[in-house]
C-alpha cells in the first residue's frame, strides 16, 4: 500500500504495499494502486484508513439480521473430494435449517392420516413415532415449525426434546439438533447459549459449516461488546478461525464469507494494535524516511531557519542565540542527520523557558519527532499546546502545527467517522491564519484524494503549486492527481499529456525523486513496464538510499514478468540497504503467502509490526498475520492443502 513519502499524511505513516504496484483491489473494491501518491516511504496510513474505516457492510448486516434466514446463510452442500461439507443426517428428513419467520411459506394442512392428537401448544402437530431416531427427527421438524412461526421458546423446547431422545450413536443428527437450537437462541439474543450449542454441535461434527458460521458471528457479536482488548482479541481470533474454516470447507466460493473474513480481520487487527501500542518501544524510522518527511513541508519554519543559516543570511550570535542551548543542538542534529537526540534536546529547551519563541520552535520540532517515533499521543499534545496558545505563538509555527495535527488525525484513525472532519477543520483553521501557505493545500489535497473528493483535491494541488511553484513535490502530486482524474473519466489523451508533463518535470527538477517515482507508478499502471523500471533506476541514482524504490522494482518484476526470483532479490536488497524498511518485510510476507509459505510470511509480518509508524498501520499488519495464522491452524485441523485453496483469501496478491 504505498503512497510513498511527500506529506505528513503519507510520509509519517509509512509506506508501500505489494498491492500498490500490482493493481490488486482492496477488500472494499478500491484498487490499491490508486493510492500510490508519493515516493519512498513504507506503508501509508491513508490507504489503511480506507481498509479499516467504517464498514457499510457491518451496518447493513445488522439491518438484514431479522430478514435473513436465522439458521444460517450457508446452504447444505454435497461432500466432494475438493469441497468437503458436513455429512448428511442418518435419516434424510426435512432440511435442518429453519426458514426465516419473515419469509416462511404458508404451511400445508396435514392430511387426515397425519393428523396429530390434541396438543395445548399446537393442535396441528403430528403424533410422535416410536423409533427413537424417527421421534427425534419429528421433534426437530416440530421445532422447525415453531421457529418459522416465530415461537422460539417452543422451538427450543422441541429441539431440546429431540436432543434428549436421539440415540447417542447418531452424532450427525445430534449436531443438527444442537445447531437448530442455537438458531432459536440466536433469535432471542441469548449469545451464551448460541455459543454453547454451537460448541457441542462442532464437537459432534467438526466440519459442520452452519455451526461454524453461526459461532463465528456470535463470537464477533460478543467481541464488539467487550472493552478489554485481551478478551476481545481472543474472541476475534476464534471467530477468524471459524469463518476461515467455513471458507476452506466451501472452497472459497461464497463472497459473503470472504467479506466477513475481511471485516473480522480489520476488527482483530485494530484490537491487537490498540493493545500493542500501549507498550511498544519508540523507534525512529530510517534517516532517509525522516529526511523525505521533513522535505515535504516547504513552509516549515524550522526548515526556513536552517536554510537561512546555511546561506549565511543571519548570524546566530548577533541575534542572541545561545549555541549551547537545547534547540541549537537540535538544529545541528537536523543538519548532520543525527536524529536520535533531537527530542531530548528540544525537551531541555522547553523546560528552560516554555514561553519563548525558541521554545515554541523546539516544541514544534519535538512534536514532529514524536510523530516520527510512533508516539502519536505525545505528538498530539505538543502540537495542540502550540495551536491553543493563540497569538503568543508565531503564526507560521501554529499553521505548521495545525497541518501536522490534521495529518495525525488521519494516521491515528481513533474515530473513523469523525477523524476526517477533525482533520479538515484543522486545515481550514490554518487557512484562516495564513491563506497563502502552500503546505496547507498540498497536504489537504492528499487528504481529499484519499477521501475520493477528486475535484477538491485538484483545486488544492493547483493552489499549492501556484503559491509555491518552486516546490517540485507538490507539482508531482498535482500531476499524479491529474492522471487519476483522467483514468476515472477514460480520457486517454489526458493520460498521455500527464506522462509528457512528468518527463518535463523530471527535466526541470532532476533531483526530485517524487517526479521519477510517481511517473513510474503511472507508467506501471499503463503497463509500460520497461519505461517505468527505467525511471525507478534513475530515481535510485538521485536517492541511492531509498529502499522503497527497490521494493517497487521488485513488485514490477513480479507483475510484468512473473519473475519471483528477481522480485525477491530486489526486495531483499532493499532490506540490506535499510533494515528498517517495513514495506519490504510486508511485501515479502505477501509474496510468501502467495507461494503458500505461511509460516515464513508470519515471520516477516512480525518483523514489520514493530516498524509500523502508526497504530493504523499496525492494525493492517496484525490483520495480515492473523489471516496467515488462521489458515495454518484450520488447514491442519481439516487436513486441507492450502496451495489449492488459499487464492481467494484476503491478503493474497
Amino acid at each position: 500500500m504505498s503512497l510513498a513519502g511527500g506529506s505528513a499524511v503519507t510520509a509519517a505513516a509509512g509506506g508501500g504495499s505489494a498491492a500498490a504496484e500490482t493493481g490488486t483491489g482492496s477488500a472494499g473494491g478500491v484498487p490499491k494502486w490508486v493510492y500510490g501518491l508519493a515516493i519512498g516511504v513504507p506503508v501509508t496510513a491513508a490507504l489503511l484508513y480506507i481498509l479499516f474505516g467504517p464498514d457499510d457492510a457491518d451496518k447493513k448486516e445488522t439491518k438484514r439480521k431479522k430478514k435473513k434466514d436465522p439458521s444460517s446463510t450457508t446452504s447444505t452442500t454435497t461432500a466432494t473430494p475438493t469441497k468437503p461439507s458436513e455429512p448428511a443426517p442418518s435419516k434424510p428428513a426435512e432440511a435442518d435449517k429453519p426458514a426465516s419467520p419473515a419469509t416462511a411459506p404458508t404451511l400445508k394442512k396435514e392430511s387426515p392420516a397425519q393428523s396429530p392428537a390434541k396438543n395445548n401448544e399446537n393442535p396441528d402437530l403430528p403424533q410422535m413415532p416410536t423409533d427413537p431416531l424417527e421421534k427425534a427427527v419429528a421433534l426437530k421438524n416440530r421445532g422447525n415449525k415453531f421457529f418459522r412461526g416465530g415461537r422460539y421458546e417452543l422451538a427450543i423446547k422441541s429441539y431440546s426434546e429431540a436432543i434428549d431422545v436421539c440415540p447417542k450413536d447418531k452424532p450427525i443428527d445430534l449436531a443438527t439438533f444442537y445447531q437448530n437450537r442455537a438458531a432459536a437462541y440466536d433469535q432471542l439474543e441469548n449469545t451464551d447459549s448460541v455459543l454453547s450449542d454451537c460448541d457441542t454441535a462442532l464437537n459432534l461434527n467438526n466440519k459442520y459449516v452452519k455451526a461454524l458460521d453461526r459461532r463465528a458471528k456470535a463470537l464477533r457479536k460478543q467481541a464488539k461488546k467487550i472493552e478489554n482488548f485481551s478478551v476481545q482479541i481472543e474472541k476475534l481470533k476464534q471467530c477468524v478461525e471459524d469463518i476461515t474454516s467455513v471458507c476452506l470447507l466451501e472452497g472459497f466460493q461464497k463472497q459473503e464469507h470472504l467479506m466477513l473474513v475481511d471485516q473480522v480481520l480489520r476488527e482483530l487487527g485494530r484490537a491487537e494494535a490498540a493493545l500493542a501500542s500501549k507498550s511498544r518501544t519508540p523507534l525512529l524510522p530510517s534517516n532517509n524516511f525522516i529526511s523525505q518527511y521533513l522535505e515535504s513541508f516547504a513552509e516549515d519554519p524550522i526548515n526556513k531557519i536552517l536554510k537561512k543559516e546555511s546561506e549565511g543570511d543571519i548570524d546566530e550570535k548577533e541575534n542572541g542565540v545561545d549555541l549551547s542551548s537545547g534547540f541549537s543542538r537540535a538544529k545541528q542534529c537536523l543538519i548532520e542527520e543525527e536524529f536520535a537526540s533531537i527530542i531530548d534536546d528540544c525537551t531541555q529547551e522547553i523546560e528552560t523557558d516554555p514561553d519563548t519563541s525558541t521554545a515554541h520552535l523546539a516544541r514544534l520540532l519535538r512534536g514532529t519527532f514524536y510523530a516520527l517515533r510512533k508516539q502519536q499521543d505525545c505528538a498530539m499534545d505538543d502540537l495542540t499546546i502550540l495551536i491553543n496558545a493563540g497569538d503568543t505563538v508565531d503564526s507560521k509555527v501554529r499553521v505548521n502545527a495545525l497541518v501536522k495535527r490534521a495529518s495525525l488525525y488521519i494516521q491515528m484513525c481513533k474515530d473513523p467517522k469523525n477523524d476526517p472532519e477533525l482533520s479538515l477543520a484543522d486545515f481550514a483553521r490554518a487557512a484562516e491564519i495564513d491563506p497563502d501557505n502552500s503546505d496547507i493545500y498540498n497536504h489537504r489535497g492528499q487528504v481529499f484524494l484519499l477521501l475520493e473528493e477528486m475535484n477538491k483535491s485538484i483545486v488544492d494541488f493547483n493552489r499549492a503549486v501556484r503559491l509555491n511553484p518552486n516546490h517540485p513535490i507538490a507539482y508531482a502530486q498535482k500531476l499524479y492527481t491529474d492522471y487519476r482524474c483522467a483514468v476515472m473519466i477514460g480520457d486517454a489523451t489526458k493520460v498521455n499529456t500527464v506522462i509528457s508533463d512528468f518527463y518535463e518535470a523530471i527535466e526541470k527538477n532532476p533531483k526530485c525523486v517524487e517526479n521519477y517515482s510517481l511517473a513510474a507508478q503511472v507508467l506501471n499502471a499503463q503497463e509500460a513496464f520497461k519505461e517505468a523500471d527505467a525511471l525507478y533506476k534513475k530515481a535510485l541514482e538521485v536517492d541511492p538510499k531509498n529502499a522503497n524504490l527497490l521494493v517497487h522494482r521488485g513488485l514490477m518484476a513480479l507483475q510484468s514478468r512473473g519473475d519471483i526470483e528477481e522480485g525477491v532479490r530486489l526486495i531483499e536488497k532493499a532490506l540490506e540497504m535499510d533494515e528498517l524498511c517495513e514495506f519490504a518485510y510486508e511485501t515479502l510476507g505477501t509474496i510468501e503467502v502467495q507461494k503458500g509459505n505461511l509460516k515464513r510470511a508470519i515471520e516477516l509480518y512480525e518483523k514489520a509490526i514493530p516498524l509500523a509508524n502508526t497504530e493504523l498501520e499496525m492494525a493492517h499488519l496484525f490483520g495480515l498475520r492473523a489471516a496467515a495464522t488462521s489458515q495454518i491452524t484450520v488447514s491442519q485441523r481439516f487436513g486441507i492443502d492450502l496451495n489449492q485453496r488459499m487464492s481467494g483469501m484476503p491478503g493474497v496478491m
